[in-house]
């Protein structure tokens, strides 16, 4: 399926902070408005001894354990939204951007997010490639 992206939208112009943008482990079929601040709880414990700083959060329930990331060194996270089909029955789409940022909020349900997690031995592959391809020094 080909997808067209338009990144031109001064929306793209400002970062949002880590607070606005997550990575949650779970899906949903739902698109609309959601009532966010009524589902979804966080709260940043400072840990003690043994136990890591880090962000607790709970959705409809279920406890979450976070962390904030960086996106990788020359990289930008947007946020991409459908926009509308093109050419039906083509598979095309069209998505376009609705935000930029340079961190965001890691979470999973059972750990405290760690280096050894798919999500982020993906990016660490980003800065890998670049090596192994030459795009870095």
């Amino acid at each position: 399926m080909a997808v067209n992206m338009d990144l031109s939208s001064k929306a793209l112009a400002t970062p949002k902070d880590a607070s606005h943008v997550h990575y949650v482990p779970c899906s949903s079929e739902y698109n609309g408005d959601a009532e966010v601040d009524k589902y979804f709880k966080l709260t940043v414990s400072e840990g003690d001894g043994e136990e890591e700083k880090g962000l607790d959060g709970r959705l409809r329930g279920f406890p979450l354990k976070g962390s904030e990331i960086k996106v990788p060194e020359g990289y930008t996270g947007v946020v991409l939204k459908d926009a509308q089909a093109v050419g039906e029955g083509e598979g095309r789409r069209m998505v376009r951007g609705v935000a930029r940022f340079d961190t965001f909020t890691y979470w999973n349900w059972d750990r405290q997010p760690s280096r050894s997690d798919k999500y982020q031995q993906a990016l660490d592959w980003l800065e890998v490639a670049s090596v192994i391809h030459g795009t870095k020094d």
